[in-house]
Protein backbone atom coordinates (compact mmCIF):
# COMPACT_ATOMS: atom_id res chain seq x y z
CA UNK A 1 0.00 0.00 0.00
CA UNK A 2 1.56 3.47 -1.20
CA UNK A 3 1.51 6.83 0.96
CA UNK A 4 -1.78 8.18 -1.27
CA UNK A 5 -4.06 4.91 -0.55
CA UNK A 6 -2.89 5.46 3.26
CA UNK A 7 -3.74 9.06 3.49
CA UNK A 8 -7.42 8.15 1.86
CA UNK A 9 -7.90 5.41 4.35
CA UNK A 10 -7.15 7.92 7.11
CA UNK A 11 -9.18 10.42 5.50
CA UNK A 12 -12.27 7.76 5.28
CA UNK A 13 -11.80 6.77 9.07
CA UNK A 14 -12.04 10.57 10.05
CA UNK A 15 -15.13 11.28 7.38
CA UNK A 16 -16.99 7.96 8.82
CA UNK A 17 -16.40 8.71 12.79
CA UNK A 18 -17.18 12.33 12.46
CA UNK A 19 -18.35 13.08 15.70
CA UNK A 20 -15.51 11.36 16.86
CA UNK A 21 -12.92 13.15 14.67
CA UNK A 22 -14.38 16.40 15.89
CA UNK A 23 -13.98 15.69 19.42
CA UNK A 24 -10.58 14.80 18.99
CA UNK A 25 -9.33 17.50 17.23
CA UNK A 26 -10.74 19.91 19.61
CA UNK A 27 -8.05 20.31 22.24
CA UNK A 28 -5.89 21.15 19.29
CA UNK A 29 -7.90 23.56 17.30
CA UNK A 30 -7.86 25.18 21.14
CA UNK A 31 -4.42 24.55 21.34
CA UNK A 32 -3.45 26.27 18.28
CA UNK A 33 -6.16 29.36 18.97
CA UNK A 34 -5.12 30.09 21.94
CA UNK A 35 -1.37 30.35 21.07
CA UNK A 36 -1.40 32.02 17.30
CA UNK A 37 -4.15 34.69 19.30
CA UNK A 38 -1.84 35.22 22.47
CA UNK A 39 1.79 35.30 21.25
CA UNK A 40 0.15 37.78 18.09
CA UNK A 41 -1.82 39.90 20.09
CA UNK A 42 1.58 40.29 22.54
CA UNK A 43 3.49 41.03 19.09
CA UNK A 44 1.15 43.60 17.94
CA UNK A 45 1.24 45.50 21.70
CA UNK A 46 4.93 45.35 21.29
CA UNK A 47 4.63 46.95 17.08
CA UNK A 48 1.90 49.44 18.49
CA UNK A 49 4.12 50.73 21.18
CA UNK A 50 7.02 51.08 18.40
CA UNK A 51 4.97 53.08 16.44
CA UNK A 52 3.31 55.34 19.35
CA UNK A 53 7.19 55.65 20.57
CA UNK A 54 8.46 56.91 16.72
CA UNK A 55 5.43 59.29 16.17
CA UNK A 56 6.55 61.24 19.77
CA UNK A 57 10.41 60.86 18.30
CA UNK A 58 12.85 58.90 17.15
CA UNK A 59 15.98 58.86 18.90
CA UNK A 60 14.34 61.05 21.45
CA UNK A 61 16.29 61.57 24.73
CA UNK A 62 14.87 63.84 27.29
CA UNK A 63 17.23 65.36 30.04
CA UNK A 64 16.19 67.29 33.00
CA UNK A 65 18.64 68.71 35.20
CA UNK A 66 17.46 70.45 39.06
CA UNK A 67 20.25 71.98 40.85
CA UNK A 68 22.59 73.49 37.77
CA UNK A 69 22.78 77.26 37.53
CA UNK A 70 22.68 79.05 34.71
CA UNK A 71 26.18 78.53 33.88
CA UNK A 72 26.31 75.41 34.21
CA UNK A 73 23.32 74.84 31.53
CA UNK A 74 25.53 77.22 29.18
CA UNK A 75 28.33 75.44 29.17
CA UNK A 76 26.31 72.30 28.52
CA UNK A 77 24.92 73.72 25.48
CA UNK A 78 28.42 74.14 24.63
CA UNK A 79 29.47 70.60 25.10
CA UNK A 80 26.51 69.27 23.19
CA UNK A 81 26.98 71.42 20.07
CA UNK A 82 30.78 71.15 19.88
CA UNK A 83 31.98 67.95 21.55
CA UNK A 84 29.35 66.07 20.55
CA UNK A 85 27.88 67.32 17.37
CA UNK A 86 28.82 63.56 15.54
CA UNK A 87 26.81 62.12 17.78
CA UNK A 88 23.85 64.64 18.19
CA UNK A 89 21.53 65.25 15.51
CA UNK A 90 19.68 68.33 16.46
CA UNK A 91 18.92 70.03 20.34
CA UNK A 92 16.37 72.19 21.62
CA UNK A 93 15.70 73.36 25.39
CA UNK A 94 12.11 73.02 26.50
CA UNK A 95 10.54 74.90 29.51
CA UNK A 96 7.00 73.72 29.82
CA UNK A 97 4.15 75.15 31.58
CA UNK A 98 0.46 74.19 31.86
CA UNK A 99 -2.70 76.69 31.87
CA UNK A 100 -4.72 75.85 34.64
CA UNK A 101 -6.71 79.14 34.83
CA UNK A 102 -9.72 79.98 32.98
CA UNK A 103 -7.89 81.54 31.01
CA UNK A 104 -5.21 83.59 29.47
CA UNK A 105 -5.56 82.49 25.84
CA UNK A 106 -8.20 83.89 23.81
CA UNK A 107 -8.54 84.89 19.95
CA UNK A 108 -10.37 88.12 20.05
CA UNK A 109 -13.74 87.18 22.00
CA UNK A 110 -13.32 83.92 22.45
CA UNK A 111 -11.59 82.38 24.69
CA UNK A 112 -10.25 79.12 26.01
CA UNK A 113 -11.93 77.64 28.78
CA UNK A 114 -10.15 75.01 30.82
CA UNK A 115 -13.79 73.87 32.83
CA UNK A 116 -15.10 73.07 29.07
CA UNK A 117 -14.66 69.20 28.56
CA UNK A 118 -14.35 69.87 24.79
CA UNK A 119 -11.23 72.20 25.65
CA UNK A 120 -8.96 71.39 28.16
CA UNK A 121 -5.66 72.27 29.23
CA UNK A 122 -3.29 74.17 27.50
CA UNK A 123 0.40 72.95 27.58
CA UNK A 124 2.73 75.56 26.29
CA UNK A 125 6.22 74.91 25.39
CA UNK A 126 9.41 77.21 24.98
CA UNK A 127 11.79 75.56 22.28
CA UNK A 128 14.39 76.58 19.71
CA UNK A 129 14.09 76.25 15.98
CA UNK A 130 15.14 72.64 15.92
CA UNK A 131 11.97 71.80 18.64
CA UNK A 132 9.73 70.52 15.68
CA UNK A 133 12.20 67.66 14.73
CA UNK A 134 13.45 66.49 17.92
CA UNK A 135 10.17 66.21 19.25
CA UNK A 136 8.41 64.90 15.79
CA UNK A 137 6.01 67.19 14.76
CA UNK A 138 5.62 68.21 11.25
CA UNK A 139 4.41 71.29 10.38
CA UNK A 140 0.70 71.07 8.15
CA UNK A 141 0.58 75.10 7.41
CA UNK A 142 2.57 78.09 7.64
CA UNK A 143 6.32 77.62 9.30
CA UNK A 144 8.24 76.52 12.75
CA UNK A 145 10.29 78.81 14.34
CA UNK A 146 13.04 79.84 13.62
CA UNK A 147 16.35 80.71 14.39
CA UNK A 148 15.91 84.73 13.88
CA UNK A 149 13.03 84.44 15.91
CA UNK A 150 14.86 83.28 18.83
CA UNK A 151 17.43 85.92 18.72
CA UNK A 152 15.36 89.06 18.40
CA UNK A 153 12.77 87.27 20.77
CA UNK A 154 9.64 87.70 18.23
CA UNK A 155 6.13 87.36 19.55
CA UNK A 156 5.51 84.16 18.07
CA UNK A 157 3.95 81.12 17.97
CA UNK A 158 3.27 77.84 16.72
CA UNK A 159 0.10 76.01 17.74
CA UNK A 160 -1.60 72.36 17.77
CA UNK A 161 -4.21 71.33 15.64
CA UNK A 162 -6.89 70.87 18.41
CA UNK A 163 -6.47 74.26 19.43
CA UNK A 164 -6.28 75.26 15.34
CA UNK A 165 -9.84 73.67 15.28
CA UNK A 166 -11.13 75.26 18.21
CA UNK A 167 -10.00 79.04 17.91
CA UNK A 168 -10.07 79.15 14.00
CA UNK A 169 -12.27 76.34 12.88
CA UNK A 170 -11.83 76.50 8.46
CA UNK A 171 -10.53 79.88 8.85
CA UNK A 172 -6.90 80.01 8.55
CA UNK A 173 -4.80 81.02 11.81
CA UNK A 174 -1.24 82.35 9.89
CA UNK A 175 -1.09 85.76 11.01
CA UNK A 176 -3.76 86.04 13.22
CA UNK A 177 -3.02 86.93 16.69
CA UNK A 178 -3.35 85.27 20.05
CA UNK A 179 -3.53 86.73 23.50
CA UNK A 180 -1.65 84.25 25.92
CA UNK A 181 -1.16 85.90 29.11
CA UNK A 182 -2.22 89.17 28.09
CA UNK A 183 -0.04 89.43 25.71
CA UNK A 184 0.13 89.29 21.60
CA UNK A 185 1.54 86.21 19.68
CA UNK A 186 1.49 86.29 15.79
CA UNK A 187 0.34 81.95 14.57
CA UNK A 188 3.29 81.58 12.03
CA UNK A 189 2.43 78.18 12.04
CA UNK A 190 0.24 74.55 12.77
CA UNK A 191 1.28 71.00 13.75
CA UNK A 192 -0.03 68.29 12.21
CA UNK A 193 -2.31 66.38 14.43
CA UNK A 194 -0.88 63.13 16.38
CA UNK A 195 -3.42 62.01 18.63
CA UNK A 196 -7.07 62.49 16.63
CA UNK A 197 -8.19 65.53 18.98
CA UNK A 198 -8.17 63.64 22.16
CA UNK A 199 -7.36 66.17 24.77
CA UNK A 200 -4.25 66.85 27.22
CA UNK A 201 -1.93 66.18 24.24
CA UNK A 202 0.59 67.81 22.09
CA UNK A 203 -2.27 68.94 20.14
CA UNK A 204 -3.54 71.04 22.83
CA UNK A 205 0.14 73.07 22.70
CA UNK A 206 1.47 75.89 22.13
CA UNK A 207 5.70 76.52 21.26
CA UNK A 208 6.87 79.72 21.48
CA UNK A 209 11.10 80.66 21.02
CA UNK A 210 12.94 79.70 24.35
CA UNK A 211 13.72 83.60 24.89
CA UNK A 212 10.67 84.53 25.57
CA UNK A 213 10.66 82.40 29.09
CA UNK A 214 11.41 85.23 31.08
CA UNK A 215 8.74 87.49 29.14
CA UNK A 216 6.13 84.58 30.35
CA UNK A 217 7.57 84.58 33.75
CA UNK A 218 5.31 87.23 35.27
CA UNK A 219 2.66 85.51 33.82
CA UNK A 220 3.03 81.95 34.98
CA UNK A 221 6.28 81.44 37.00
CA UNK A 222 9.46 79.76 36.64
CA UNK A 223 9.67 76.50 34.79
CA UNK A 224 11.79 73.25 35.14
CA UNK A 225 14.89 73.59 32.66
CA UNK A 226 14.39 70.37 30.67
CA UNK A 227 16.49 69.20 27.45
CA UNK A 228 14.96 67.48 23.87
CA UNK A 229 18.05 65.95 22.13
CA UNK A 230 17.26 63.64 19.03
CA UNK A 231 20.74 61.39 18.67
CA UNK A 232 22.34 61.03 15.10
CA UNK A 233 21.58 57.07 15.20
CA UNK A 234 20.12 54.08 17.75
CA UNK A 235 23.90 53.41 18.82
CA UNK A 236 24.80 56.71 19.63
CA UNK A 237 22.03 56.73 22.34
CA UNK A 238 23.42 54.14 25.20
CA UNK A 239 26.53 56.28 25.16
CA UNK A 240 24.74 59.66 25.32
CA UNK A 241 22.30 58.71 28.16
CA UNK A 242 24.83 56.14 30.06
CA UNK A 243 27.84 57.84 30.01
CA UNK A 244 28.24 61.27 28.37
CA UNK A 245 25.96 63.51 29.15
CA UNK A 246 25.44 62.54 33.16
CA UNK A 247 29.21 62.71 33.04
CA UNK A 248 28.95 65.86 32.26
CA UNK A 249 26.43 67.60 34.12
CA UNK A 250 25.86 65.24 37.14
CA UNK A 251 28.88 66.71 39.55
CA UNK A 252 27.06 70.41 38.77
CA UNK A 253 24.03 69.51 39.80
CA UNK A 254 24.55 67.84 42.58
CA UNK A 255 26.49 70.40 43.30
CA UNK A 256 23.07 72.66 44.02
CA UNK A 257 21.53 69.54 45.80
CA UNK A 258 19.78 68.69 42.77
CA UNK A 259 19.77 65.63 40.46
CA UNK A 260 20.42 64.90 36.64
CA UNK A 261 18.92 62.39 34.50
CA UNK A 262 18.91 61.43 30.71
CA UNK A 263 16.60 59.16 29.64
CA UNK A 264 15.08 57.93 25.80
CA UNK A 265 12.30 56.76 24.45
CA UNK A 266 14.22 53.48 23.10
CA UNK A 267 15.41 52.48 26.56
CA UNK A 268 11.57 52.27 27.63
CA UNK A 269 10.69 50.68 24.03
CA UNK A 270 13.19 47.94 24.76
CA UNK A 271 12.11 47.41 28.42
CA UNK A 272 8.33 47.42 27.23
CA UNK A 273 9.93 44.51 24.33
CA UNK A 274 11.47 42.65 26.98
CA UNK A 275 8.63 42.46 28.81
CA UNK A 276 6.08 41.78 26.14
CA UNK A 277 8.65 38.72 24.93
CA UNK A 278 8.24 37.23 28.32
CA UNK A 279 4.92 37.44 28.23
CA UNK A 280 4.28 35.77 24.88
CA UNK A 281 6.62 32.94 26.29
CA UNK A 282 4.66 32.46 29.15
CA UNK A 283 1.09 33.13 27.54
CA UNK A 284 2.50 30.20 24.76
CA UNK A 285 3.59 28.30 27.45
CA UNK A 286 0.07 28.22 28.90
CA UNK A 287 -1.66 27.77 25.54
CA UNK A 288 0.48 25.26 24.74
CA UNK A 289 -1.06 22.84 27.49
CA UNK A 290 -4.08 22.59 25.49
CA UNK A 291 -1.79 21.67 22.79
CA UNK A 292 -0.68 18.48 25.12
CA UNK A 293 -3.98 17.88 26.07
CA UNK A 294 -5.14 17.57 22.31
CA UNK A 295 -2.27 15.18 21.93
CA UNK A 296 -3.16 12.82 24.91
CA UNK A 297 -6.78 13.08 23.19
CA UNK A 298 -5.38 11.81 20.01
CA UNK A 299 -3.44 8.71 21.88
CA UNK A 300 -5.96 8.08 23.55
CA UNK A 301 -8.84 8.10 20.50
CA UNK A 302 -6.58 6.27 18.65
CA UNK A 303 -6.14 3.37 20.84
CA UNK A 304 -9.48 3.02 20.98
CA UNK A 305 -9.48 2.93 17.30
CA UNK A 306 -7.24 -0.34 17.60
CA UNK A 307 -9.41 -1.76 19.90
CA UNK A 308 -11.70 -1.56 17.68
CA UNK A 309 -10.11 -2.31 13.82
CA UNK A 310 -8.51 -5.04 15.36
CA UNK A 311 -9.91 -7.55 13.28
CA UNK A 312 -9.25 -5.65 10.40
CA UNK A 313 -5.75 -5.10 11.18
CA UNK A 314 -5.84 -9.33 11.69
CA UNK A 315 -7.10 -9.41 7.99
CA UNK A 316 -4.08 -7.07 6.59
CA UNK A 317 -1.86 -8.81 8.04
CA UNK A 318 -2.96 -12.11 7.00
CA UNK A 319 -2.91 -11.18 3.21
CA UNK A 320 0.79 -9.91 3.17
CA UNK A 321 0.66 -6.07 5.34
CA UNK A 322 4.37 -5.52 7.22
CA UNK A 323 4.76 -4.47 10.52
CA UNK A 324 5.58 -0.78 9.25
CA UNK A 325 2.53 -0.50 6.95
CA UNK A 326 0.50 -0.78 9.98
CA UNK A 327 2.75 1.46 12.03
CA UNK A 328 2.23 4.06 8.58
CA UNK A 329 -1.71 3.65 8.67
CA UNK A 330 -1.79 5.05 12.25
CA UNK A 331 0.50 7.48 12.39
CA UNK A 332 -1.15 8.89 9.08
CA UNK A 333 -4.40 8.70 10.85
CA UNK A 334 -3.00 10.40 13.65
CA UNK A 335 -1.53 13.31 11.83
CA UNK A 336 -4.22 13.56 9.47
CA UNK A 337 -6.43 14.12 12.84
CA UNK A 338 -3.92 16.88 14.34
CA UNK A 339 -3.03 18.52 10.95
CA UNK A 340 -6.32 18.66 10.53
CA UNK A 341 -7.25 20.29 14.03
CA UNK A 342 -4.00 22.75 13.72
CA UNK A 343 -5.36 24.10 10.17
CA UNK A 344 -8.80 25.00 11.72
CA UNK A 345 -6.91 26.08 14.94
CA UNK A 346 -5.11 28.28 12.61
CA UNK A 347 -8.25 30.00 10.80
CA UNK A 348 -9.98 30.43 14.57
CA UNK A 349 -6.51 32.06 15.83
CA UNK A 350 -6.50 34.67 12.95
CA UNK A 351 -9.66 35.42 13.73
CA UNK A 352 -9.05 35.96 17.20
CA UNK A 353 -5.93 38.03 16.95
CA UNK A 354 -7.71 40.13 14.45
CA UNK A 355 -10.57 41.25 17.29
CA UNK A 356 -8.15 41.32 19.91
CA UNK A 357 -6.57 43.51 17.49
CA UNK A 358 -9.04 46.03 16.95
CA UNK A 359 -9.98 45.80 20.76
CA UNK A 360 -6.05 46.78 21.10
CA UNK A 361 -5.91 49.60 19.02
CA UNK A 362 -9.41 51.15 21.06
CA UNK A 363 -8.09 50.46 24.48
CA UNK A 364 -4.65 51.68 24.21
CA UNK A 365 -5.16 54.70 22.08
CA UNK A 366 -5.40 57.05 25.15
CA UNK A 367 -5.00 60.76 25.91
CA UNK A 368 -1.22 60.51 26.42
CA UNK A 369 -0.31 58.31 23.44
CA UNK A 370 0.01 59.52 19.67
CA UNK A 371 -2.74 57.93 17.04
CA UNK A 372 -1.65 55.31 14.88
CA UNK A 373 -2.90 54.59 11.50
CA UNK A 374 -3.36 51.11 9.64
CA UNK A 375 -2.38 48.74 12.67
CA UNK A 376 -3.52 45.07 12.65
CA UNK A 377 -2.46 42.36 14.66
CA UNK A 378 -1.73 39.63 12.71
CA UNK A 379 0.19 36.48 12.97
CA UNK A 380 3.35 36.12 11.71
CA UNK A 381 4.14 33.71 8.73
CA UNK A 382 6.62 32.03 11.04
CA UNK A 383 3.78 31.64 13.87
CA UNK A 384 1.56 30.32 11.03
CA UNK A 385 4.07 27.13 9.64
CA UNK A 386 5.23 26.28 13.36
CA UNK A 387 2.22 26.15 14.90
CA UNK A 388 0.88 23.86 12.01
CA UNK A 389 4.31 22.08 11.96
CA UNK A 390 3.97 21.33 15.52
CA UNK A 391 0.51 19.99 15.39
CA UNK A 392 1.96 17.70 12.87
CA UNK A 393 4.49 17.05 15.42
CA UNK A 394 1.76 16.20 17.70
CA UNK A 395 -0.05 13.57 16.11
CA UNK A 396 3.28 11.68 15.02
CA UNK A 397 4.38 11.89 19.14
CA UNK A 398 1.57 10.54 20.35
CA UNK A 399 0.34 8.55 17.37
CA UNK A 400 3.29 6.30 17.88
CA UNK A 401 2.42 4.19 20.79
CA UNK A 402 -1.19 3.33 19.25
CA UNK A 403 0.59 2.30 15.66
CA UNK A 404 3.42 0.50 17.56
CA UNK A 405 0.27 -1.44 19.60
CA UNK A 406 -1.02 -2.47 16.43
CA UNK A 407 1.67 -3.60 14.54
CA UNK A 408 2.56 -5.77 17.55
CA UNK A 409 -0.51 -7.87 17.18
CA UNK A 410 -0.79 -11.25 16.05
CA UNK A 411 -2.50 -11.72 13.42
CA UNK A 412 -4.11 -15.69 14.58
CA UNK A 413 -5.49 -13.91 17.98
CA UNK A 414 -6.68 -10.30 16.06
CA UNK A 415 -8.39 -12.74 13.68
CA UNK A 416 -10.33 -14.35 16.44
CA UNK A 417 -11.63 -10.89 17.78
CA UNK A 418 -15.18 -9.95 17.07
Amino acid sequence: MNWMQTVRMAFKSILNNKVRSILTMLGIIIGVASVIAIVASIQGTSKLQRLQYEAMGVNRIDIYGYGAKNRDWQEFEDYITNDLSDKIAAWSPQSQYYDWQNSGIQYRAKRLDNNDSNSGYTYMYFGNEHYGEVTSHAISAGRDISAADCRTRARVCVIGETLRKYFFGAMSPIGQKLQIGGKGFEVIGVYAGKYDGKLNTDDQMIVMPYTLQSTMMSVYGMADRQYIVKAADKEAITELTDELLPGFMQGRCEAGNGYFSASSDSQWQEQSESSNNMLALLGGGVAGISLLVGGIGIMNIMLVSVTERTREIGIRMAIGARKRDIIGQFLVEASVVSCCGGVIGIVLGCFLSAVLGNLLLAKTQNSYMPTVEQFTVLPSAGLVIGAFLFSALLGIIFGLYPANKASNLQPVDALRTQ
